[in-house]
């Protein structure tokens, strides 16, 4: 009798658990399935950039964004500013912590134009999320600093457009996104996300990893410069000789003349 009013606990518990269950599957954004061609990016002697092009299905009707993001790190930094209102010079050093490699976003809409939910995929989301140690030097400008310089390196960018959407086909619909990568770009695992956003939230969302490697003569020497560092210090000493005798040679012609 005992064992029998246990089984009907144990049921009755789960039966319970069902609708919570239920609920907290449909309020979970769905996965959806994405391609990246190429599915690596080789750096040689002549990379100076590529481009990414990403496909998939998301929700019909949904807005897309697509970001594509390396490994956060830390920075250092020197904190430029007038010494007695007078000279240009370094005032302090600065740590920035949950630094992101690169960060690239774009989407099927204007940004400005997207729900809301589309801040936490932005710059300036990424700069909220950066630590800057000491206290007294994480203020508002040095975190818009650090997005101004990344902008001019060309390693975060905000793409307005550029991912374009066909015409949906029954509850679903294909995109496209096309992502310029810089040539800028150092070797190590990056990442490709493709975001859904329907009614307000994200609907469905998608990630694949994009390794990037050196080939030819890069790999070659960054191999000699980190596993044979004898060899590397006696190369970079005999090409630092033979560029100033062609310096110096160079000068003495002229001034021959």
């Amino acid at each position: 009798m005992r064992g029998l009013k246990i089984c009907l606990i144990t049921l009755f518990a789960v039966l319970l658990a069902l609708p919570v269950a239920a609920l907290a599957a449909d309020s979970a954004p769905a996965g959806l399935d994405l391609v990246v061609s190429p599915p690596l990016v080789k750096i040689g002697a002549t990379y100076d950039g590529t481009t990414l092009t990403v496909t998939g299905k998301v929700p019909a009707g949904s807005d897309v964004v697509v970001r594509f993001v390396g490994a956060q790190g830390e920075l250092h930094m020197k904190e430029k500013g007038r010494a007695l209102g007078l000279l240009w010079m370094n005032l302090g050093s600065l740590t920035l912590e949950r630094v992101p490699s690169v960060y690239l976003v774009m989407a099927s809409k204007e940004l400005d134009a997207l729900c809301p939910a589309a801040t936490l995929y932005r710059l300036e989301q990424v700069a909220r999320d950066i630590a800057i140690t000491p206290a007294d030097k994480d203020t508002p400008v040095n975190r818009q600093e650090l997005l101004k310089l990344r902008r001019e390196e060309g390693l975060y960018r905000e793409v307005p457009g550029g991912v374009t959407l066909s015409p949906a086909d029954g509850a679903s619909q294909e995109f496209r996104a096309v992502l310029p990568v810089p040539s800028k770009l150092l070797p190590g695992e990056y990442t490709v996300e493709v975001l859904a956003l329907k009614d307000g939230h994200l609907a469905a969302s998608g990630k694949a990893s994009v390794p990037v490697e050196l080939v030819g003569i890069p790999a070659r020497l960054a191999d000699v410069a980190f596993n044979h560092s004898l060899v590397y210090g006696i190369l970079a000493t005999i090409v630092a000789l033979l560029s100033g005798l062609a310096i110096g040679l160079v000068f003495q012609s002229k001034g021959a003349h």
